[in-house]
């Protein structure tokens, strides 16, 4: 074996794996690249969706706020109804039951 053929048996193979190397390298900057942008779009429409859900969610709380409180007045209305018919059916029955 020459000197000729033990360089270009051992430098071609060697090249050849430094130039993977850095084609990895590469692709792994642009694979990291690409995963940032997915994470801070990913960030954004779920910032995006819990602002929304808020809103949705603080309109449904004041609904339900305001249907309680309807539902108080009309039964404190109803309850004041109720304590009215109590007092006229005691008078009634006081008048009863006089001779």
């Amino acid at each position: 074996m020459t000197d000729t053929q033990l360089y270009l048996a051992i430098g071609i193979p060697t090249i050849a794996l430094v130039l993977g190397m850095i084609g990895n390298g590469f692709l792994f900057n642009a694979l990291s690249a690409r995963m940032s942008s997915l994470d801070s779009g990913l960030s954004e429409r779920m910032s995006s969706l819990d602002n929304g859900l808020s809103g949705r969610m603080s309109g449904l709380e004041n609904r339900m706020l305001a249907l309680e409180t309807s539902m108080n007045a009309r039964f404190d209305l109803i309850m004041g109804r109720l304590s009215d018919l109590d007092t006229r059916l005691s008078v009634l029955e006081d008048r009863s039951k006089r001779p």
